[in-house]
């Protein structure tokens, strides 16, 4: 069976191609003009292969917004799991490796997450409300808020080269009103390696502070622990992710496995 749930208190629906199409409305209105977040449950993926998830994963998301290409050969959802990847490399990207990583949004509407198997320990997901932290700044430190509108130096991790680098702000107003926010401090960090970004101000350096220090207090941040089946949708405007360091199986059909899907809603 397949149905939404609140992390506290899960509700599931019944299974049928009508309960379905009900509760991938519910997802996308509750990610669009809700919470802006989604925890579904109840994916049978121990029963499927590994086509068939990308398979099921592929259909579920489908039906609450249209698909993003990713990664330079545009495919439709990426493959998250512990490659060796070094994380201080420059072209290494978060989900490549098993370390933890800090509170960010991707670049899309919304990114949604089937966890075929989980970890062998840790790997939790965290979840912030961006607009709730912005808001908190906003009331305590306006002046450092001013600094969140401000063009920010950006890494795509693409190589070395002057593209890999780009700048914009963190913050920008949504049309129709509140606030969007783009961050992702890994990213910001490496793009200190680019020849043409200069150090962080002062200031920006008291915005980091703050952000990492607000994402961490417990009357923004939200714990899921994903298990196999579980689908988790965000929206990457008003909500922002992490995830902590985990520990995985040695045997390789038993480790970590997610499949990562970027929406335009």
């Amino acid at each position: 069976m397949i149905g939404t749930c609140s992390v506290a208190q899960p509700d599931l629906a019944p299974a049928g191609v009508g309960s379905s199409r009900r509760v991938l409305r519910d997802v996308r209105e509750q990610l669009v003009n809700g919470r802006g977040f989604v925890l579904l449950r109840g994916v049978p993926v121990d029963e499927m292969s590994e086509r068939q998830c990308e398979a099921a994963a592929l259909g579920l998301a489908g039906h609450v917004g249209r698909i993003v290409p990713q990664g330079p050969d545009g495919a439709p959802l990426m493959h998250v799991r512990d490659v060796g990847a070094d994380p201080a490399r420059a072209t290494t990207r978060s989900y490549q490796h098993s370390g933890r990583f800090g509170y960010h949004s991707d670049p899309s509407d919304a990114v949604a997450l089937l966890c075929v198997r989980p970890a062998k320990a840790g790997g939790l997901s965290s979840i912030v409300s961006s607009v709730a932290v912005h808001n908190e700044i906003a009331r305590t430190r306006p002046d450092l808020a001013e600094v969140l509108y401000q063009p920010w130096w950006h890494d795509r991790r693409t190589g070395d080269g002057p593209d890999s680098f780009y700048a914009k702000p963190l913050c920008t107003p949504r049309p129709g009103g509140g606030v969007s926010i783009a961050y992702g401090p890994d990213y910001l960090r490496s793009a200190l390696r680019g020849a043409c970004v200069p150090p962080f101000t002062p200031a920006q350096v008291q915005v980091m502070e703050l952000l990492d220090r607000l994402t961490g207090d417990p009357r923004f941040a939200l714990t899921m622990d994903l298990r196999a089946g579980d689908l988790q949708l965000l929206n990457n405007h008003i909500v922002l992710h992490s995830r902590t360091e985990y520990t995985d199986h040695p045997e390789p059909e038993r480790r970590r496995h997610l499949l990562r899907l970027w929406l335009t809603m």
